[in-house]
């Protein structure tokens, strides 16, 4: 087995500091992904072909890596897989900036979410007199009865009040509080 400079580095080794084996490949997979490995390479030694795996590799320092590693295997004379090569990608900072980003996505989803609720509160406590819980009791209980989501139930009252339907919404806010939840 032969491994390239970014096979060892994903492994936390230097060339020359081990010599490379399955049996070491396989010590470095996380352990749920051990045996998806194995059951991959056992198909490449039975059948040639082309196989790829997303699994993990835990290097040297104990870190986990996300990696995607891609097998061929190559039949020789006797129609036996003599020759096996293939490739391995660390995926682990791609992998890392996409959680990090889809993350903060749903954070500022949530806050864009909680604004226009607050707004949609202030609207109902300011319409009917009512404390901030009661109105968002208001708009929960109208959320459910209509089926709608709490956020958009929330924009659409916004939207109504900035298009200068202020008599509508009066009218459909008394209503949902009369409606019972």
């Amino acid at each position: 087995m032969d491994w390239t400079e970014g096979v060892y580095e994903i492994h936390g080794f230097r060339r020359h500091q081990i010599v490379p084996t399955v049996k070491l490949m396989l010590a470095h997979q996380h352990p749920e992904d051990r045996e998806p490995l194995q059951r991959l390479l056992k198909k490449l030694a039975e059948k040639d072909g082309q196989l790829a795996l997303l699994h993990r590799v835990i290097d040297t320092r104990g870190r986990q890596r996300q990696v995607f590693s891609s097998f061929n295997a190559a039949p020789g004379e006797h129609g036996r897989v003599e020759t096996a090569t293939g490739f391995m990608v660390d995926l682990t900072r791609s992998m890392h900036e996409e959680t990090r980003q889809t993350a903060e996505d749903a954070i500022h989803g949530a806050l864009g979410h909680m604004a226009v609720i607050e707004q949609a509160k202030g609207i109902i406590m300011a319409l009917l007199s009512v404390s901030g819980e009661t109105a968002f009791g208001i708009l929960t209980g109208q959320s459910q009865h209509t089926n709608t989501k709490l956020h958009i139930l929330a924009a659409n009252l916004v939207n109504a009040i900035e298009a200068g339907n202020g008599a509508a919404v009066v009218q459909t806010v008394r209503g949902a509080q009369r409606t019972p939840s």
